[in-house]
């Protein structure tokens, strides 16, 4: 499968989910719906490319408090910007997934805890099931639905995990298929080689047993049973996909179909 880069350089994980095939054979319309990391560190042409190129007008922002405030997106004119949890800041064991994902930011015994815990194994059951998460993408696919034009990007950090899970739950609503949204999902394996390189290299380099080099692993990048395990949780708990988007997300009959009118080309 080729890259979707969306060509940015100081921006992660910038791609797009145009070209996919979803419901009915209909391809998802190209560059509309990106997905990304963190825009704190976008470079000048990175700004002009997403105003000119993308005709982007809004941002979707994942984000915790502390990662919004560590690192702020920049303000780009002519854009709307959303900010919607989707990890419950009040729970502990939620400390440790912002950690993570803020990278540096935390000590490394820390983010190592919270990853050889077997938490990266379970956090995309855990977001799957939390309210707080459900509530954050039922406001993201709102957003979908009322979009009109141009681009709409939706980011966390890393752009792998919260926008991750958001473009599985997009692309799941359009009609493409498990498959294809799986290869999607590990594509952050590619984009991010180097990050994921360099971090096994550092936690060998500290005599920490192989468990702890795969959870690293897993957290700088992605790891497909992850999402299968939140997948196949989705199907037992709630019967299907489908009715996790409708019963859980809200998302309707009536506004599935207007949802891929919307992006599926005719």
């Amino acid at each position: 499968m080729d890259l979707k880069s969306i060509g940015l350089t100081g921006i992660g994980n910038a791609r797009q989910l145009g070209g996919y095939t979803g419901a009915d054979s209909r391809r998802i319309k190209k560059d509309v719906l990106l997905r990304t990391g963190k825009l704190a560190d976008a470079k000048e042409g990175d700004l002009d490319r997403l105003k000119n190129v993308y005709h982007l007008t809004e941002v979707v922002d994942f984000r915790t408090t502390f990662e919004r405030e560590a690192a702020p997106d920049p303000e780009i004119e002519g854009v709307c910007s959303y900010h919607f949890g989707i990890l419950d800041e009040s729970a502990k064991e939620n400390q440790g997934m912002a950690a993570a994902a803020a990278g540096g930011a935390f000590p490394l015994e820390k983010v190592m805890g919270f990853i050889t815990g077997g938490a990266m194994e379970n956090m995309y059951v855990d977001i799957a099931l939390s309210p707080v998460s459900q509530k954050g993408y039922s406001n993201f696919f709102e957003v979908l639905l009322n979009h009109g034009e141009g681009a709409i990007l939706w980011h966390c950090t890393a752009g792998k995990d919260r926008a991750g899970f958001g473009s599985v739950l997009i692309l799941s609503a359009l009609g493409v298929d498990r498959e294809t949204i799986l290869e999607d999902y590990i594509l952050t394996n590619q984009y991010y080689r180097e990050n994921i390189e360099q971090l096994e290299q550092f936690i060998r380099s500290k005599g920490l047993p192989e468990e702890a080099v795969k959870a690293a692993k897993s957290m700088a990048g992605a790891e497909q049973a992850y999402l299968e395990k939140a997948l196949d949780t989705i199907d037992k708990n709630y019967g299907s996909m489908d009715a996790y988007l409708e019963n859980q997300l809200g998302l309707s009959v009536d506004n599935k179909q207007k949802l891929r009118d919307k992006y599926l080309e005719k």
